[in-house]
């Protein structure tokens, strides 16, 4: 049995500053760290471990299964899938908006913590495990979805729920980012998310749940072994 967790009480800011800038300033420009292209800044957010309670995430993702669209049928809260099935789920990203998409994880890897090595990390994120995430989404809802991140979190093995990194400086291999700029109604997209599973976590599960009363929907399968360089859906 997968026990109820709770979002991270704390999230913590990572530099990640690419090996070999001195001075360790955010300013610094990274070098190539397997993206080919340069960008100033070279943080990353990542999510703390936290203990398992009864009550679930904070609502800052917004309000869960609000969303109507003719033809579409939600999946029910609580279900759980394999990597490869689809979901229709519908969230409130804010009061404006209201997010209708078919979501499909899509695969789950395991990549070494030296597929960062070109970039400066602190002592907790090298002890921690990196896990790319791989995902399809259509927008089957009426509302512009442009540069929403949708509220997909990593269940590990203690039942705590850790949110995805994001990268300011570009990382090709899992770019880690919202959906893209002019993201409509019928419009599809690939996104690839960053994970750290702190003390070399294991994921279990990946879990839509944008809200505390929500009832997360979980995908669970196979979790590959990657090197970790080239973002490849499976």
């Amino acid at each position: 049995m997968i026990r109820r967790p709770v979002l991270p009480a704390l999230s913590v800011v990572v530099a990640l500053l690419v090996a070999g800038c001195g001075g360790g300033s955010d300013s610094s420009e990274p070098a190539d760290s397997g993206s080919g292209t340069s960008s100033a800044a070279t943080t990353a957010t990542t999510a703390t471990t936290a203990t398992t309670a009864t009550t679930g995430p904070t609502t800052s993702a917004g309000t869960a299964q609000t969303g109507t669209v003719e033809g579409v049928r939600l999946t029910p809260p609580g279900s759980r899938l394999k990597v490869g099935e689809t979901a229709h789920l519908s969230w409130q990203p804010d009061q404006k908006t209201t997010g209708v998409v078919a979501l499909t994880v899509t695969g789950l890897l395991k990549v070494p913590i030296r597929t960062f090595s070109a970039w400066r990390l602190d002592r907790r994120t090298k002890r921690s495990t990196p896990y790319f995430v791989q995902v399809s989404v259509r927008n089957l809802g009426h509302s512009d979805l442009s540069h929403v991140p949708v509220p997909l979190y990593v269940l590990d093995k203690r039942g705590t729920l850790l949110e995805a990194s994001t990268f300011k400086a570009k990382f090709t291999p899992c770019p880690s980012r919202p959906l893209p700029a002019k993201f409509r109604q019928g419009d599809k997209a690939d996104v690839c998310l960053v994970y750290f599973a702190p003390d070399h976590g294991e994921l279990v599960a990946v879990a839509f749940r944008p809200s505390e009363d929500f009832s997360q929907i979980l995908w669970e399968g196979r979790v590959i072994a990657s090197n970790g360089q080239r973002h490849k859906k499976h």
